[in-house]
């Protein structure tokens, strides 16, 4: 009795006919033309003598037909240039090795992917370019004194401090924003596999998702400060030094790109400008005087070198700045003198010691 052959030679199978019906969806969406175009060149190298005719005539059937196939040859030249890092993310998917008894059904499955592949480069010689290209890029300033919000189309927000100024860039594989000088509070919206980078001066702050400060006042005192309030950030210098920063947690660098030791931050002393206040740590009164001053004339001076010096701390109002130079006198051992159309803060006369008291004589 003859056998009877295998089952799946009286018919395309079930995996074939899954195969079948995705070339046949994709071909749908596809132009006739660049489709036919693309499944040529992706076969050039493997045709017989009968497919080159075939392919000989098609080229003949329409000019369209030769037209669509020179662009792909140009754009595939094209495409050669691409990174090859770039390159790696369009790589062509492999189909898996199929028996040699069964090449129909190989060369269908390879077929939509070869064809899509080609169609992606057929987009023309400036697909790469296009693809590099910014999807959303602005920039932003605020004046002395003046702050604002900002919603970014990727869903990240920016509340930009007194006296800042930055650019965004919104690439489809990363997103970027390059501050100048100023300070800014980012609340970063994740987004798989695209990076969120601050450029500024010689800092990169990289950050996937989570809620930091950077501020660059590198030309007023020669520091750029990373705090952050929620997440994890990755701060990296000029010399490929770099620190990882959790919540509660800072850094500081210098001009030249010098990372500080990370400190801990206090509760509240993220970004305090947003609620209208300014926040003081031990430090020099000159100092205090100046930052005050990146938010409007506060007519306020310290002439005296040892006055400058003087230390203080305490969160003050931005609005109430009468409030301030009232409450210097019980904070320091100063006084505040009115100088024209200036106050200035002088240090205050030391009490001199008091004399006994003259007892009467006795009679």
């Amino acid at each position: 009795m003859t056998a009877l052959p295998p089952r799946h030679a009286f018919g395309p199978s079930a995996q074939e006919q899954a195969d079948l019906r995705e070339h046949a969806a994709f071909a749908a969406t596809q132009d006739g033309v660049a489709l036919a175009a693309a499944t040529w060149f992706s076969r050039r190298g493997n045709l017989d003598t009968q497919q080159q005719v075939e392919f000989a005539a098609w080229l003949a059937a329409d000019a369209r037909h030769a037209q669509e196939y020179a662009q792909l040859k140009d754009t595939h030249r094209a495409a050669r240039t691409i990174p090859a890092q770039v390159a790696a993310r369009w790589t062509v998917p492999q189909a898996p090795s199929a028996p040699v008894s069964a090449p129909r059904r190989h060369w269908l499955r390879a077929l939509p992917y070869a064809a899509a592949a080609m169609l992606l480069l057929s987009v023309g010689a400036g697909g790469y370019q296009w693809w590099q290209q910014p999807t959303f890029s602005q920039s932003y300033a605020t004046m002395r004194g003046q702050r604002l919000a900002v919603a970014l189309p990727d869903g990240s927000k920016l509340q930009l401090d007194t006296a800042t100024q930055l650019h965004v860039t919104l690439y489809r594989q990363r997103r970027e924003v390059r501050l100048a000088h100023g300070e800014a509070l980012f609340q970063v919206q994740a987004k798989q596999g695209q990076a969120f980078d601050v450029l500024s001066g010689p800092v990169t702050v990289t950050v996937v998702g989570t809620q930091f400060s950077v501020r660059n006042t590198l030309a007023q005192d020669g520091q750029l400060r990373v705090a952050v309030q929620h997440g994890h950030v990755r701060v990296a210098g000029t010399r490929q030094e770099q620190v990882d920063l959790m919540a509660g947690q800072g850094v500081t660098a210098d001009a030249a790109g010098n990372l500080s030791a990370v400190a801990s931050l206090a509760p509240g002393s993220v970004a305090p400008w947003r609620d209208g206040r300014i926040t003081f740590d031990n430090v020099p009164l000159g100092a205090a005087l100046a930052e005050f001053e990146r938010y409007g004339d506060t007519g306020l001076v310290a002439r005296d070198p040892a006055v400058a010096r003087l230390r203080i701390g305490g969160s003050f109002s931005l609005t109430q700045l009468d409030r301030f130079a009232a409450a210097l006198p019980q904070l320091l051992p100063v006084h505040v003198v009115r100088d024209g159309a200036v106050s200035e803060i002088r240090m205050a006369a030391k009490m001199p010691a008091q004399a006994p008291a003259m007892r009467r004589p006795e009679k």
